[in-house]
Parts: C-alpha cells; sequence; structure tokens
C-alpha cells in the first residue's frame, strides 16, 4: 500500500508516504489542496492474504476520509456564496440527495439482482433442470445485469468525471506513457472493489444457500470476505506481472471504471503528488489563493505540451514574478489570483519557445542582473565559463587592461570589471546593443569604456591590451534558419551569423588581435560545437601558443584560449 489513488467527481484523493491529499477543482475553476497524515500501519498487515484486508478496509477508510476533506472545503465555500448563490442547492443538500440515489439504487439493485434474474430464469426454463445450472444461470444474469448497468453508468456526467480522474490515476500508478495499458493499472481501487463486487456476485448467486435468512447472511458474508484476498492476490500478479495478455484481460473490468482522462485530470492529480512530495504540514491554502502544488503541475503540463519543458524554467518564472530567489520560493505555500494570472501569462509565452530573457526582459549572469532585448544577444550559462577562464588568467597573470570585442549585452565586460581591478573596454557595431550595455554597466555600477566599433577598425591603433575577449558570432550562414525558433525568432541575426563556414570573425579578430595585445597577451574565444579545433589551428598559424581548450557542462569544447608569442 505504497500508494492509492480515489477518484471523486471534482478531484483525487492521493495517499502516499503515510500522506492523504485530496486535490479538487473548487466552483471557480481553481485547484485547491489538503490532506493530513495518516498513522502508517504494522508490517504485518502487509502479509499475503492480509494484504487483500488491510487493502480494501484502508482503502475504504481513506476514501471516506478524501470525500469527508472534499465536503469540508465545499461546505466552507458553500458559506461564502454571494446572495446571489445563496439559493443554490449547496453541498449538504448535495448530499442528501446523493444518500437518497443510494437508497433508490439499493432497491433497484435488489429487484435487478436479486428477484428480476430468479423470476426471469423461472419463466423460461422448467423446474426439474438441475439446481447448480440453475443457480449457475442465475449467476451468469445477475453478473451481466451489472455489466450493462455499470456501462450504463459510465455516460453520466458526474460518474464520466469519476472514471476520468480514476484514468488519470492509472496512468500515474503505471507510470507509463498515455497508452490503453497505462490506463489499465489492474490494482487501482475502484477495478479492486469493482472486481469483489462482481465476483462475490457470482459466486454467492452461484451457491445459492437457502436455509434461513440469518444463516444465509453470514455465509454469504463469509464468501464476500472470502473473495477480498482472493482478488486483490490475483489483480497484484497481473500488475507486476511481465505477461502483457494479463492485463489486457483486466480490461474487462477496468473498462468499466476508467476514461482516458484529459490534461486537467492530470494536473489536478500531479497536483496532490507535489504537494506530498514538497510540504510535510499540509497546511490548508486559503480559499481566495492558489496552491504552489497545483501552479506547478499546471505550469509544467503546459511546458510540457511545448516540448520546452524544464525544471529550471517553471521555478525561474515563479521567482522572477514573485520576486524572490529560488531557495525562498521553496517556502512559498500559495500565491494571489493576480500572481497566478502573471505567472501562468509567462508560462504561455515562454511555451511559445519566448525565452525567458525577453518575456521579462532581463537576465542573471554570473550573479548579475542584465537587461536584455531584441537587440542584444542573451547571455548563455555556457559563456559563464568563458568569464571564469578569463578572471582566473587576469588574476594568475596580474593582467590590467581587457578589451571584449562583440559585447552584446555588456554581460562578459561588465562581469569582468564587477570582479577585478581591471580597466576594461567594451566593442560592438551596434549602437543599440551598446546602449543596452551601458545601461547594464550603470545598473551594476561599474565602469566600461563602451566603444562604437567593427571589430578593431573603430580602436586607437596604439591602445594594447592584456587580454582580448570575444564571443562572437559563430552560426553558419546556412544553419540560421534551422536553429530552434527561440533562437531565430529572438536573437539578432547580426549576433549569429559567422559566415559560411561560421568562422568568419575568428579569422579577423586572431589576424589583428596580435596588433592590439600587450606581449604575452591572451586571447580568449567560446566557439560553436565542433569548431574548437579549427580555432586551435588559426590561433597556432598566427603565433599563439599555451593554447587551452576547455569543455562545457555539456562536455562540448566551448573555450578556446591562447597566449601571442610575441
Amino acid at each position: 500500500m505504497d500508494k492509492i489513488v480515489f477518484p471523486m467527481g471534482n478531484g483525487v484523493g492521493l495517499y502516499q508516504n503515510n500522506k492523504l491529499c485530496v486535490s479538487v477543482i473548487d466552483s471557480n475553476g481553481d485547484k485547491k489542496v489538503f490532506g493530513k497524515m495518516i498513522k502508517p500501519h504494522k508490517k504485518f498487515w502487509d502479509l499475503p492474504v492480509i494484504r487483500g484486508f488491510t487493502y480494501f478496509f484502508k482503502g475504504l477508510f481513506l476514501y471516506a476520509q478524501s470525500y469527508i476533506f472534499q465536503y469540508q472545503f465545499d461546505e466552507k465555500e458553500d458559506k461564502n456564496k454571494s446572495a446571489k448563490d445563496a439559493g443554490k442547492i449547496n453541498f449538504a443538500s448535495g448530499y442528501i440527495m446523493l444518500l437518497a440515489g443510494l437508497i433508490v439504487a439499493f432497491l433497484f439493485g435488489f429487484l435487478a439482482l436479486g428477484l428480476f434474474p430468479t423470476f426471469l430464469f423461472n419463466k423460461a426454463f422448467p423446474d426439474y433442470l438441475n439446481y447448480y445450472f440453475r443457480s449457475f444461470m442465475i449467476a451468469l444474469i445477475r453478473v451481466a445485469i451489472v455489466y450493462i448497468i455499470m456501462i450504463i453508468l459510465r455516460f453520466l456526467p458526474f460518474m464520466s468525471g469519476l472514471y476520468s480522474f480514476n484514468g488519470a490515476g492509472n496512468g500515474f500508478m503505471s507510470g507509463k506513457e498515455d497508452t490503453i495499458r497505462s490506463r489499465t493499472y489492474p490494482l487501482n481501487f475502484l477495478n479492486f472493489m469493482t472486481n469483489i463486487f462482481i465476483f462475490s456476485l457470482f459466486m454467492v448467486s452461484l451457491i445459492a444457500v437457502n436455509i434461513n435468512f440469518v444463516v444465509n447472511f453470514f455465509i454469504n458474508l463469509a464468501i464476500f470476505l472470502v473473495c477480498i484476498p482472493l482478488i486483490y492476490e490475483a489483480l497484484r500478479f497481473i500488475t507486476y506481472s511481465k505477461h502483457l495478455w494479463l492485463k489486457d484481460i483486466s480490461l474487462i473490468t477496468n473498462f468499466l471504471v476508467c476514461i482516458k482522462p484529459n490534461i486537467t485530470h492530470e494536473e489536478v492529480l500531479m497536483a496532490a503528488k507535489m504537494e506530498i512530495e514538497s510540504f510535510d504540514d499540509f497546511e490548508k491554502t486559503d480559499r481566495d489563493r492558489i496552491s504552489m502544488s497545483a501552479l506547478y503541475a499546471e505550469m509544467q503540463t503546459k511546458l510540457k505540451t511545448s516540448e520546452k519543458f524544464e525544471q529550471s524554467d517553471v521555478d525561474w518564472i515563479v521567482a522572477t514574478v514573485l520576486n524572490k530567489n529560488r531557495a525562498e520560493v521553496k517556502l512559498v505555500r500559495s500565491v494571489s489570483s493576480k500572481e497566478y494570472r502573471d505567472i501562468m501569462r509567462a508560462c504561455e509565452r515562454r511555451a511559445k519557445s519566448e525565452p525567458l530573457s525577453n518575456i521579462f526582459g532581463f537576465v542573471e549572469f554570473y550573479g548579475l542582473r542584465f537587461d536584455v532585448n531584441k537587440k542584444v544577444l542573451s547571455p548563455r550559462m555556457e559563456t559563464e565559463i568563458l568569464v571564469e577562464e578569463a578572471i582566473k588568467k587576469i588574476r594568475e597573470c596580474d593582467l590590467r587592461t581587457v578589451l571584449d570585442l562583440c559585447t552584446g549585452s555588456g554581460a562578459i565586460a561588465v562581469t569582468i570589471a564587477k570582479y577585478t581591478d581591471c580597466k576594461v573596454s567594451a566593442s560592438d557595431i551596434s549602437k543599440q546593443a551598446l546602449a543596452v550595455a551601458q545601461t547594464n554597466a550603470d545598473k551594476n555600477d561599474v565602469k566600461v569604456d563602451f566603444i562604437l566599433s567593427d571589430l578593431f577598425k573603430g580602436l586607437k591603433k596604439n591602445k594594447k591590451y592584456d587580454i582580448i575577449i570575444s564571443n562572437p558570432p559563430y552560426i553558419k550562414s546556412g544553419d540560421i534558419e534551422k536553429l530552434d525558433i527561440e533562437v531565430k525568432k529572438y536573437d539578432p541575426r547580426l549576433a549569429l551569423d559567422g559566415g559560411e563556414d561560421g568562422l568568419d570573425f575568428y579569422r579577423q579578430i586572431v589576424g589583428d588581435s596580435p596588433r592590439h595585445l600587450s606581449k604575452k597577451g591572451w586571447l580568449f574565444f567560446e566557439v560553436g560545437q565542433g569548431q574548437a579545433t579549427a580555432v586551435q589551428e588559426l590561433m597556432q598559424e598566427n603565433n599563439f601558443d599555451n593554447i587551452q581548450i576547455i569543455k562545457d557542462y555539456n562536455k562540448i569544447e566551448r573555450i578556446v584560449y591562447g597566449r601571442t608569442c610575441k
């Protein structure tokens, strides 16, 4: 009993890690989660045969607890309804109607499953037929009637929602992608109860004890109790069996209580899962706020659907909107309706491949914040390695002057100026890029000499630098249209196009840099995938030595640097 999903009409109850979490959709369409700790049972109750009774009785208890939580939540919500809604049927009335429906269902069941099959068979077949054959046929008729009734129930709105949440539970329990078999998890609680009811009904009808009411009751109860562990062990065997045909057989009953879920059903279940895994206190979410678990579940679903899911994106969006760091976000239990809307708007833009830097207008780089827009390339995480290697060399060799070519947002130049004592200059061919870079220098309280220049052309001819660093455009011209929409649509082409082979800028910089480097000066590059060796050879041909190649976080050769021999 590691975990059980209890489907309800407007949500689910999830038992996992000795916690019961109920996740429901309220009258406003918002997802709410709440729950409690459940006292763990002893290992004795998980022994074969006994575990069937544990699953049955503890499952019933937890299912009842789930509905009690739902009732308490809906009752609280009902008390807060406006005068306009006061005349509607409240939740308690709904339970009265449900109770009345159960009574009617019991009476109907007594007639349909008890009297009608016997009456029908007595009319259709003579009395001299074998007693056990008659009992067997009556048992089959009763099971057939139950099956037909349950098929009809699938089409009722309330039951349809219930079975759809059960379908989501099956996919969660099986841990598989959305396939027919992932929705036929044999040991799901509704299927377990359905099998017990059908099988015990068949056996009671087959044995057909007819002594007196009291004796009949206790014998039939004993038959029912014997069916519980038998059904559990059979379903458990099918669930963990490697024989797929056994799972296909379980479709006979699983089909009755399972409908393919939609995204909302899966999100509601995911919210419960995340609540259990993230929090221990199960503090109830305020009615007017959206739980963080529900929010994260919805965000992940939206981003996974668009194939743009990264957990870091989710965390970054939430932290940015809430104006908190990621560590602080982990302590947040809920968000307001306005915060929810702001977060989901950003999530929807991210799902359409818009970069986070473009959505929020800034990006974090090396612990600093940089404004970005469509006029500059957003600095990537890999570029932090370039900066880190450059700072190491600056401190190791006590370098004093730095030139950043193709500065763009100014991330490299500003970061070096922030964390070293170097005098930093930076150039770019774009006036708009230099305006952004100057803003970033001002916001990070550093001084950088920004120069409008096409590489070295606008620089002073006699000016020398101890280190020149550059992350130039390195995408092949013919490959730009093949790039992810996130890059080709939102990053400026000027910052991407590196010529036919992607090496145009490296040739110019390597060829001209010796005239602008101090004696034994250093040249640092970030390069594209597969370009490191070519850039290394260019540097060797132009009298650079001590050339090093550094790999990035994905083990791709990303940084190339060397020292001029002069």
